[in-house]
């Protein structure tokens, strides 16, 4: 069995995840001094690797939602990206709970190729990250703050 290089964690479609991606996803988990708050990541043009994009500690929800509707390729066709949030939401009397919620963005009139591919490596990352919670975005509604809010609460938190 061929060992996998230091660099790297392989998936199951060649696409490869790069560690950067597990360190920052790491930070935003355990860092509990200058909070990271969200990561956001993409698959390089050469479509071989899961990267880290950006790394961010802004708090404003509608700052990081704008960084995914705005990732454009090159001809500015819209680009797809993963990224992992930390929801903070009020259980009212049961208390103040945080969950880091995974996105899949995958705009509609992305081309078809690149949706196919971020399908296929999906789970993979999801898997590499640890994160049960998540969303499947293709629309600018699938992103709004509610929808977070009522993925990360499994329903239970008001919008």
């Amino acid at each position: 069995m061929a060992s996998i290089p230091p660099s790297e964690i392989l998936s199951f479609n060649s696409v490869s995840i790069d560690r950067e991606c597990i360190v920052a996803a790491s930070a935003l988990h355990f860092n509990s001094g200058n909070k990271v708050k969200f990561v956001i990541f993409k698959i390089t043009n050469d479509e071989q690797k899961v990267v880290l994009e950006e790394t961010g500690f802004e708090t404003d929800y509608e700052i990081f939602r704008q960084k995914l509707l705005s990732a454009v390729d090159g001809s500015g066709k819209p680009e797809p990206r993963y990224a992992i949030y930390d929801v903070d939401y009020d259980l009212g009397e049961d208390g103040k709970r945080t969950k880091t919620v995974f996105i899949s963005w995958v705009p509609q009139n992305s081309p078809i190729k690149l949706r196919m591919l971020y399908a296929s490596t999906m789970e993979s990352l999801k898997k590499a990250l640890n994160i049960g919670v998540f969303i499947h975005a293709d629309g600018h509604e699938d992103i709004e703050w509610p929808e977070l809010i009522q993925a990360a609460s499994g329903g239970k938190a008001k919008k």
